[in-house]
């Protein structure tokens, strides 16, 4: 009997950290800095979400193609005070992105001041594949920082699939706790009306 309350405990406790799993990954977790970009001494908070099909905010990957909304948030106070911009490329290497920027940037947002903290902006992602988000920060003295950070949509990866697979995991292992249980205690009956004969 201990063994089949054990059985059980694992198996529930697999299902309940299947989407904890998930979400530590995908999703936003500040409280762990998860989607901490640093641009120079200075530090801002990178998340998004989409409109459709996609109810997580997230960090690295987009899980479809679509409309996405972009934010980042100054953390650091001096932002506030600086020109921020963003370029999104196309991820093709350093090499080929400084041969021909124009050529493989599918969205661009000019430096410009935010003093509440907080750039948004949307863009309709038309293909999955691999991206550059290159963000910009210019002070009032033409001091310029650059920080990049590469994510990307529309494409399956182990971690974008993890909470399938673990709910699968906690699936199976109740159904083999199940089936174990019923086969232990059908095994246990005709022992008993023997013994009883």
């Amino acid at each position: 009997m201990r063994g089949l309350f054990a059985g059980a405990m694992i198996a529930v406790a697999a299902i309940v950290a299947a989407p904890a799993a998930a979400f530590a990954h995908g999703g936003v977790a500040l409280e762990q800095d998860e989607c901490v970009l640093r641009i120079g001494p200075n530090v801002m908070h990178f998340i998004g979400y989409q409109r459709v099909g996609e109810d997580l905010e997230f960090c690295e990957d987009i899980a479809n193609t679509g409309p996405t909304v972009i934010a980042l948030t100054a953390v650091s106070p001096k932002l506030r005070d600086m020109a921020i911009g963003i370029r999104v490329v196309k991820d093709v290497g350093e090499e080929k992105e400084k041969a021909n920027l124009d050529a493989i940037t599918v969205a661009y947002i000019e430096p410009k001041v935010y003093r509440n903290g907080t750039m948004t902006f949307e863009h309709d992602f038309k293909d999955s594949g691999h991206y550059v988000g290159i963000v910009t920060a210019r002070d009032s003295l033409g001091n310029e920082w650059v920080s990049r950070f590469p994510f990307s949509v529309g494409i399956y990866t182990f971690h974008g699939l993890i909470e399938y697979i673990l709910y699968a995991v906690g699936f199976v292992s109740l159904v083999g706790l199940l089936w174990w249980a019923l086969r232990a205690s059908a095994k246990k009956k005709p022992a008993t009306g023997d013994a009883i004969a």
